[in-house]
């Protein structure tokens, strides 16, 4: 039996747009007839994998860095009801917390103080030298406060004792792909507290940024309570 060149075309394109169709499986989800339809192009926050379709230009995509960043705020708001402020000190924090009027109306402490530091080394560096902890003289209550939060968002790569043995690092069989910083090494207990707030601000290396999960007194709290954590400087030996 001889078959035109039109049925052969016909039987294929019939047979291809057959196989279009095919079901999900465990581990697939079928072929789409519009890839958008199916995934979602939007960016998430927090996210590292991003969506290998969304490659129209230059313009419209982003890298997995940036993506992964929390995502700010419109530029010059401040959420209703709460404060935002270029805070310099004690004195500061009372005037929010409504400590020097008794008819003062106290408004909450979040992260909306302003930070003045790009994301790169330079300014790193700037920060550590020039950020001073307003909270130079945390009360018992104070990191009693911190150290759930260190545990939860720090010390599970970090570790409880700030040693970065945490337990993604030293869980059995665990494949970390790098070792979390020690917080007691002699660096990081020389570092000014500019260098962990940036770095809670930023990120480093593997570790996300974590300025949406903690606000602007609890990251100082938080960097006070790993001072803690880190043995005390011994002074240095008589001269014989």
């Amino acid at each position: 039996m001889k078959y035109t060149i039109g049925a052969i075309l016909g039987i294929a394109l019939f047979a291809w747009m057959f196989s279009l169709c095919s079901p999900a499986g465990k581990n697939k989800t079928g072929h789409e007839y519009m890839p958008d339809m199916y995934h979602s192009v939007s960016y998430e926050a927090n996210v590292l994998s991003d969506y290998h379709w969304n490659t129209w230009d230059d313009k419209s995509t982003f890298t997995k860095a940036s993506l992964s960043q929390p995502r700010g705020k419109v530029t010059g708001s401040i959420p209703r009801g709460y404060t935002g402020v270029h805070y310099t000190g004690a004195a500061a924090l009372d005037v929010v917390r409504g400590k020097n009027s008794p008819n003062a109306i106290a408004s909450p402490i979040n992260g909306q103080a302003p930070f003045y530091y790009a994301n790169n080394e330079e300014e790193r560096l700037r920060a550590e030298q020039e950020m001073v902890n307003p909270f130079p003289n945390p009360t018992k209550a104070d990191l009693e406060k911190a150290k759930p939060l260190y545990d939860v968002q720090c010390g599970i790569c970090h570790g409880t004792k700030g040693d970065g043995q945490g337990w993604l690092v030293a869980m059995p069989n665990s494949k970390y792909p790098a070792q979390p910083k020690n917080l007691l090494a002699e660096d990081m207990i020389a570092a000014g507290d500019g260098r962990y707030y940036f770095a809670i601000m930023y990120g480093k290396n593997l570790m996300g940024a974590y300025a949406d999960k903690l606000s602007y007194e609890e990251r100082w709290h938080v960097i006070n309570y790993i001072r803690t954590l880190q043995p005390k400087p011994q002074p240095a030996a008589p001269v014989q």
